[in-house]
């Protein structure tokens, strides 16, 4: 397929601006083969340093190849490969590879102050008009939050990926999208619909009514047969399969812990499952008593050694704190223990 010179052709012929930056078309780390799809960002700054971070990003280099600002004007960065997305994992993609074969977008925002309709628009529009370039459908746009959970990133903030999907979805089939909503309001009962209907597995549903959750009163729960579905604004919906992940998640004090709530959907691996949360990726093993979450620095360095499959193999604590204030996770096969500089180190385990 080669690199995406089409980029800013195709933005502007869905309507939308889009701006050429200096040397766009000769800047990026390598050449693109197939491109997969698209993954969206928020910049996390609360001001607008603009496009030249992106495309002059001081230690990445081309850190997406376009970006969105606050009125809905894309610039393009780039066309070649980017560094935008990091170590993750998602169904389709090679893990800790996304860069290689998806098409990164930076959006101005901090994550928590709202999305414009100006913005939120144009990024809807923009990534239905790439993916149908691509001849792909809406599943192939997913936000860094998905893909790189065990980083703890959580970007595009705001944003409910599954609505995100359903708009992007409409642009692809050229019928005009609903204007993006007001805020969530605090009773969203459809969204735990909808994530039940597109996981049958979840069975029938056990109480008619939803319970709200939280520290806040913002969060949903509708209970199933196989699973408990959560629903948090900006967030969305996901089940939590029972029979090992629910377990682990409920002793970890549910939505109310560390992990918060779930922000896609579980995966089955060959010798257990694994789920990412807001606070962190729960891994549990089959047989296990309890599950494990993995996340920032150590969950980088696991995921650089090949996640369960490296040679650390399946993580056998959550992260503790030694008496110099240094933190450390132990595994099957070794320990990452991340020092107060900022290194995660190796330390096997002896045998």
């Amino acid at each position: 397929m080669g690199d995406p010179i089409w980029l800013a052709d195709i933005l502007r012929a869905e309507g939308l601006v889009c701006d050429i930056y200096d040397g766009a078309f000769n800047r990026g780390h390598g050449d693109f083969g197939e491109i997969w799809g698209v993954v969206c960002h928020h910049t996390g700054a609360s001001g607008s340093p603009g496009p030249g971070v992106i495309a002059r990003h001081p230690s990445l280099g081309l850190a997406s190849q376009l970006h969105l600002d606050r009125n809905g004007k894309f610039t393009l960065c780039g066309v070649g490969i980017a560094w935008h997305a990091g170590q993750g994992s998602w169904t389709g993609i090679r893990a800790n590879d996304a860069n290689a074969v998806t098409i990164g977008i930076e959006a101005e925002n901090n994550g928590t102050e709202g999305w414009s309709t100006a913005q939120y628009g144009a990024y809807v529009r923009g990534v239905g008009a790439i993916l149908r370039k691509l001849k792909r459908d809406s599943s192939r746009a997913i936000g860094h939050k998905e893909w790189a959970a065990i980083q703890g990133k959580w970007d595009p903030g705001g944003i409910d990926m599954n609505a995100f999907r359903r708009d992007v979805q409409a642009v692809i089939d050229r019928v005009k999208p609903v204007p993006p909503p007001a805020p969530a309001p605090v009773v969203i009962v459809n969204e735990i619909d909808a994530a039940a209907k597109r996981a049958p597995w979840v069975g029938k549903r056990l109480r008619p009514e939803e319970l709200s959750v939280g520290k806040d009163g913002k969060g949903r729960l509708g209970v199933y047969e196989n699973a408990h579905v959560y629903f948090y604004p900006g967030v969305g919906a996901f089940p939590i399969p029972g029979g090992g992940l629910f377990e682990a998640y409920a002793s970890l004090d549910y939505e109310r812990g560390t992990l918060g709530y779930p922000v896609r959907e579980f995966a089955p691996l060959d010798a257990g499952a694994v789920q990412a949360f807001q606070g962190g990726v729960l891994y549990r093993k089959d047989g296990a008593d309890n599950g494990y979450v993995v996340y920032g620095a150590i969950g980088k360095r696991w995921a650089d050694e090949g996640y369960e499959s490296g040679p650390l193999g399946w993580p056998t604590s959550n992260e503790g704190v030694d008496a110099n204030g240094n933190r450390y996770q132990l595994f099957e096969n070794g320990t990452l223990y991340w020092h107060s500089s900022g290194v995660t180190q190796l330390m096997p385990t002896k045998g």
